[in-house]
């Protein structure tokens, strides 16, 4: 696998806001939203052996796992990975940006899947691939970032042309007002979770956190 770094942090973003993870980040990205924070994947990081890689999962002392990039799922080996952490009794969060099938990351209970649906602000909001949506369990969840209106517009139609439930986080753009988002989502009465980035409240906006 293509690895930009691995790393102990807790979540800080989702329905496990807050829970002890270690982080494998890995190499590569599809996509190019305007407001990414992980730019430096796009180019570098380091061809990895799985072994090492599960070496280091497996000593680790987190319960979760954090798969994540970049776009994990353009790794070849990453079905592997991911049978490999469960082996290690290990249950894995999967970050997607939701252009690519997840199929192959369903085959167990252990993993959860952190979807993104790419809002107009990311200049990517028509690369979602469709499928995905009707193949998420009960315990996934779908992820929209929002910067302003449109967004906010654009996420809570696409919520109401759903046709299944799913559960929701809805995640303030750095530097965006949570607070505005909070109340429109009270006053609509939108069945989501608003929710900051909290690693970045913690220890700013870098790397490695």
């Amino acid at each position: 696998m293509k690895i930009t770094e691995i790393f102990h942090s807790i979540q800080g973003e989702g329905y496990l806001i807050g829970e002890p993870m270690l982080f494998v980040r890995t190499n590569g990205c599809n996509l190019r939203c305007r407001w990414c924070d992980s730019t430096y994947t796009f180019q570098g990081g380091q061809e990895t052996c799985i072994d090492d890689i599960i070496e280091i999962v497996s000593k680790s002392s987190e319960k979760w796992i954090c798969l994540t990039g970049g776009e994990p799922l353009l790794q070849r080996q990453t079905p592997d990975f991911l049978k490999r952490s469960i082996e290690a009794k290990k249950m894995v969060l999967i970050e997607t940006g939701g252009s690519l099938s997840i199929e192959k990351c369903l085959f167990s209970n252990n993993t959860m899947i952190d979807m993104d649906i790419k809002t107009p602000s990311s200049g990517e909001n028509r690369s979602l691939y469709r499928h995905n949506l009707d193949i998420l369990r009960n315990h996934d969840y779908i992820k929209f970032v929002i910067s302003n209106q449109e967004d906010y517009d654009f996420s809570k139609e696409f919520l109401n042309d759903l046709d299944r439930p799913i559960r929701v986080v809805f995640q303030p753009a750095w530097g965006t007002d949570i607070k505005w988002i909070t109340e429109q989502v009270l006053q609509d009465h939108l069945d989501v979770r608003v929710l900051p980035q909290l690693h970045k409240i913690i220890w700013g906006d870098r790397r490695g956190v």
